[in-house]
């Protein structure tokens, strides 16, 4: 009888099947974190194998036009592999760029993968986007009380130290904004706050630079011999323009 002979030859283990895009929304001036799942579940549509091997590596085949990928403490360049286990531990990192104060979401890279069967990487580079907010200047966090010790009749020409730093608490800012403006609310009863020799009124908005110059003076009108003085006020920051009081 006749036999058919079939030589059976073991198949090539395949590249992973799919592998998509994926896209994240960053603070302004942050750090993302990059993570084994950003790279395979996460992505549209997620990372597939025809083996079902898993993910062995990402390679960068273009950088992110704002911002830097680093690796460990070292910036990538083109052609960078990061294996899995990297990405576990966290060795991967975008820093967004901190000086585009107006936010971006045109900034992303492209990567390829590669499956532990066949070490192989897909030919389809595909994007990884980065959305990054703008900074939103925040208005002064505080804004204290102060205390000044003076005689009747007598002139005290304030100073931004005296509005700012010795205020109980001090006056304060997230990003550090130097105080720009202080609106008086209320003015004092036994004497008179002036701005360049000009009476103040409630209301009134002092620019510090003015401050800076000693034009902002009160003069205690010489009839109290005793008693409780004060006037309200609020600070505005540099940055935001909002005032806090």
């Amino acid at each position: 009888m006749g036999t058919i002979s079939i030589n059976i030859s073991a198949r090539d283990n395949l590249p992973p099947s799919s592998s998509g895009w994926n896209s994240v929304s960053l603070a302004f001036n942050t750090t993302h974190v990059f993570t084994l799942a950003n790279f395979t579940t996460e992505t549209n549509p997620p990372y597939a194998d025809p083996e079902s091997d898993i993910l062995d590596s990402i390679k960068i085949t273009s950088l992110p036009s704002q911002g830097v990928l680093i690796k460990g403490i070292t910036p990538v360049i083109v052609n960078d592999q990061i294996t899995s286990a990297e990405l576990t531990a966290g060795d991967l990192t975008y820093e967004s760029d901190g000086t585009d104060v107006n936010g971006y979401s045109d900034g992303f890279m492209e990567f390829v993968v590669a499956d532990v069967g066949s070490s192989t990487f897909t030919t389809s580079p595909k994007t990884f986007t980065f959305v990054v907010d703008g900074n939103i200047n925040q208005a002064p966090t505080t804004v204290g009380d102060g205390e000044l010790d003076i005689t009747v009749g007598e002139t005290v020409v304030f100073t931004r130290t005296m509005l700012t730093s010795s205020l109980n608490p001090p006056y304060s800012d997230p990003e550090g904004d130097a105080a720009l403006n202080l609106l008086v609310e209320d003015v004092p009863i036994y004497g008179d706050l002036f701005l360049s020799g000009v009476l103040v009124v409630a209301g009134q908005v002092i620019p510090f630079s003015q401050i800076d110059l000693g034009n902002l003076t009160y003069v205690n009108n010489g009839l109290a011999t005793m008693g409780d003085e004060e006037f309200s006020f609020k600070i505005s920051d540099a940055g935001s323009g909002e005032y806090i009081g």
